[in-house]
């Protein structure tokens, strides 16, 4: 299809001055995007015939249509009339037709005469007026002199001629576009935003334009093709969110959505996220969750502030029980608790028993969200939902990630970045009290016997729990 293009020539010493804002290259530019037609310059000239014309005379030769707006009026300094005339070698000449025109607009007015000399020859297009003008139910004519259209620079009358003319423009490829909402300095991405611009360069147009007064800081335009734009967004949005995320100190809308989104795509995310949202659907009031700074339990934990951002519900209280915990996992808890926003309550002793005092304190507090899987001693009888045994303080037990496999977990806290207790690091896949558990001997690196390999590559599930006393 071939490529149209477009000038615009902004006429007037108001709008150098800076006594009147321009608003009519915004709205001619959205216009022509519309229909495909790339707006390639804008340029605002004072009211000078000679310095008109040049500039008419270059965007003529240059652009598929050129736009003037200002300068048509009747008095001394509106000269766009003369100087499109001269930029275009014609004569200025009183037409007849706009003579009886203006006769019939602007009775007993002769000086409204002054506006029927124009380049001719010239086409003269009919506007419909609006109500709200002072021609108003009325027609009025704007002119176009070769490829190039004159137009009023009042924006009322500017738009009501523009939302005439454009329709009737031949048609290109229509630009597609859109945007991504970056919470970072533009300097926390600009390698991001580099290899992004030369891996789509030629075939979108790609801006970066810093948000002072949003909440916002940093908008990302993309435009082009709308298939091309569509999967570029995605492209980026994924390395975005992920820099985002690693750069952020709290847990934020962008980790929800990024696990929204990956709730669509795998089921088992899902799941987890359907039975979090039936607790707070049924009894938001009742919800704490169990927290030991586990795999599995972080898992559950990032999984639950996604519910609780998303449904803008504040989070729930916290139980942390350790007895003889390893001193990671205490700074990790406490790094958590920051990073999530969490009202924590640290106990010490057996669960059991800490549990009853806890629920004694908090008696409102019915549901525990937990981080139970399959191979855990004691969990292949449990369900979604499931009551405490008896003799244990009575509450339901809530297992989101149940049917997760190790791999699952690990997967899930990769993909999105979850902050995990560093001891996971040292070889151990399964962290229980501090003098009964061990790195995983599987673990250890077979090119330095001293160390060990992090958890997530262990590959055999049923393993998971070499290393516990």
């Amino acid at each position: 299809m071939e490529e149209y293009t477009a000038g615009i020539v902004i006429v007037g010493d108001e709008i150098l001055r800076g006594q009147v804002t321009d608003r009519n290259t915004s709205y001619l530019a959205k216009k022509l995007a519309a229909i495909g037609i790339k707006l390639r310059k804008v340029v605002t000239i004072p009211d000078v015939v000679n310095e008109i014309a040049d500039e008419v005379h270059l965007a003529s030769k240059k652009f598929s249509v050129v736009f003037t707006a200002g300068g048509v009026g009747p008095t001394h300094d509106d000269v766009t009339y003369s100087a499109v005339a001269k930029s275009l070698g014609l004569k200025l000449e009183e037409n007849k037709e706009l003579v009886t025109i203006y006769a019939e607009l602007f009775l007993g007015k002769s000086e409204a005469r002054r506006l029927a000399k124009v380049p001719s020859p010239c086409e003269i297009i009919y506007v419909p007026s609006s109500v709200s003008t002072n021609l108003s139910g009325k027609t009025y004519p704007v002119i176009k002199v070769a490829n190039v259209y004159v137009l009023p620079g009042s924006p009322l009358y500017f738009s009501q001629a523009v939302d005439v003319i454009v329709p009737q423009l031949p048609r290109g490829t229509p630009v597609h576009t859109d945007f991504i909402d970056v919470n970072l300095e533009e300097l926390a991405f600009v390698d991001i935003l580099d290899d992004f611009a030369k891996r789509w360069e030629g075939q979108l147009s790609i801006g970066s334009y810093p948000q002072p007064e949003s909440t916002t800081i940093t908008r990302i335009t993309i435009e082009g093709g709308q298939s091309a734009v569509q999967e570029a967004k995605m492209d980026l949005q994924s390395a975005l969110i992920s820099r985002e995320i690693s750069s952020s100190k709290q847990f934020t809308l962008s980790h929800a959505r990024a696990v929204e989104a990956s709730s669509k795509q795998q089921p088992h995310i899902k799941t987890a996220m359907d039975i979090l949202q039936r607790c707070y659907d049924e009894s938001p009031d009742a919800i704490f969750v169990n927290f030991n700074g586990g795999k599995d339990c972080t898992a559950v934990l990032y999984l639950l502030a996604t519910v609780v951002k998303l449904r803008g519900a504040p989070p729930p209280v916290c139980l942390y029980v350790s007895d003889d915990p390893f001193p990671e996992v205490d700074e990790f808890v406490d790094n958590a608790v920051n990073f999530y926003g969490l009202e924590i309550l640290k106990m010490k002793g057996s669960i059991r028993e800490a549990l009853q005092l806890f629920l004694d304190s908090h008696k409102n507090l019915k549901t525990g969200i937990m981080g139970m899987r399959r191979g855990d001693p004691g969990a292949d009888k449990l369900d979604f939902f499931s009551p405490t045994d008896n003799g244990w303080p009575s509450m339901v037990r809530v297992n989101p990630i149940l049917d997760w496999t190790y791999k699952q977990v690990w997967d899930f806290l990769i993909k999105h970045n979850v902050s995990y207790c560093s001891l996971y690091d040292q070889g151990y896949t399964s962290i229980g009290a501090r003098a009964t558990t061990k790195p995983n001997p599987l673990l250890r690196d077979p090119n330095n016997p001293t160390q060990y390999l992090p958890a997530y590559t262990l590959t055999n599930d049923s393993l998971e729990r070499h290393g516990r006393g």
